[in-house]
């Protein structure tokens, strides 16, 4: 499939993004709280700092449970997967 640029246009929670395409995708090997869920908001607005309204390197890597695609993201060469890990290990979810 390879690489491709999209813009991101919306962030569901801290491991699920919009793309521009419409695209709902996940973030490969992240599992955050969901909003409404304890951490579940401050995750989703770290996400949003990232890559809300910006281009993004997207991979599609397979698929999450729900049938979402999973992607391997980057932004300004920023692994958003290891972002979102690290930060969920740091606030204690």
């Amino acid at each position: 499939m390879g690489t491709q640029t999209e813009k991101c246009i919306g962030v569901v929670d801290g491991s699920m993004l919009i793309l521009e395409s419409l695209q709902t995708v996940t973030l490969a090997g992240v599992s955050v709280p969901r909003v409404g869920i304890p951490g579940g908001a401050v995750l989703r607005t770290l996400l949003q700092r990232h890559v809300q309204d910006k281009e993004l390197e997207v991979e599609i890597t397979g698929r999450d449970r729900m049938g979402y695609p999973s992607v391997s993201a980057r932004v300004n060469g920023l692994d958003l997967s290891t972002v979102m890990k690290k930060a969920n290990k740091d606030y204690g979810y």
